[in-house]
């Protein structure tokens, strides 16, 4: 498909990497959000990502300069998506939220135009009976980091067009990341389905037997010989990120244990201000965290 314009709703920790990473690819984007104070946050996520890109994958000053060039901010929805090619949905994981935000956008995108929703936990058979562009709609999940951890897991409804899977997959390449067309809806994706239960198994040892995180981590880490451990990986994936993932767990399976998580992390986190990665602290301090220095994981 042609790629005129690419929306991005939702200025937060991936929708503001999506943007940039689309628009360092060449396309112009816009990114919707709903106040200006929201947008101001955007604008502070996005200022952090030129070093960032310089550091990992060696952008030059031209491209960077170009990323500029091609996206732009706004908080009016219609303007936003008028003639988009592409909008990518990167809202809260709540079902509520999302058709709230979907019932608004319905009159403004043509029959032409794919929806993706960067959904890591929702299945599109859940969203599809308020998606306003049926047969475009698709989920496409993104780690985060995307530039670096760069997979696309890609996931439909049945029913769904093979023209619009194949534009997703096309639109996934297109902006450098690695496709994972999944061919049946799968709680959890492919990712978190495997990184979920190991997050989990972390936040009960904490939780429930109250140990200390910093230990939790350096365990998995030295044990696993990975470079993070899942309090690090919580951190960079924002903790209201994981009180919505842990809340949907709760209300799906009534478990209190998910309650007691959500509680914790509300309440010793999020109310402090410590939001992870974004906001500079959550279990570690940024931007040079403990779990980075090299005596960390050393006797």
């Amino acid at each position: 498909m042609k790629i005129n314009k690419v929306v991005v709703l939702g200025g937060g920790v991936l929708g503001s990497q999506i943007a940039f990473q689309t628009a360092y690819s060449g396309f112009d984007v816009v990114l919707y959000d709903i106040s200006d104070a929201a947008l101001k946050g955007a604008n502070q996520k996005l200022s952090s990502l030129p070093a960032q890109y310089q550091r990992d994958l060696n952008a030059t000053q031209e491209q960077l300069n170009a990323v500029n060039r091609h996206l732009s901010l706004t908080t009016d929805l219609k303007k936003a998506v008028s003639d988009a090619s592409i909008i990518v949905e990167a809202i809260p994981e709540q079902l509520s939220i999302k058709e709230s935000m979907y019932q608004k956008l319905a009159p403004f995108v043509s029959d032409n135009t794919l929806l993706l929703s960067n959904s890591s936990t929702l299945l599109p058979s859940q969203m599809i009976s308020f998606a306003p562009n049926k047969n475009r709609f698709l989920a496409m999940h993104f780690a985060n980091l995307i530039w670096i951890h760069n997979a696309a897991e890609i996931m439909w409804a049945p029913g769904t067009p093979q023209t619009a899977i194949d534009d997703a997959v096309d639109f996934a390449k297109s902006i450098h990341m690695v496709p994972f067309a999944i061919p049946t809806e799968i709680s959890g994706y492919i990712m978190n389905a495997v990184f979920l239960p190991m997050l989990n198994a972390a936040l009960f040892l904490w939780v429930e037997h109250d140990l200390d995180p910093i230990m939790i981590d350096q365990d998995w880490m030295v044990g696993m010989g990975l470079s993070r451990g899942p309090f690090g990986f919580m951190d960079i994936m924002g903790i209201n990120t994981a009180i919505n993932i842990e809340g949907s767990l709760y209300k799906e399976i009534g478990d209190e244990r998910y309650k007691k998580i959500v509680d914790k992390l509300t309440n010793d986190y999020l109310k402090q201000g410590k939001m992870g990665v974004p906001s500079g602290e959550g279990f570690y301090h940024y931007p040079n965290p403990l779990y980075q220095q090299p005596e960390f994981t050393k006797a």
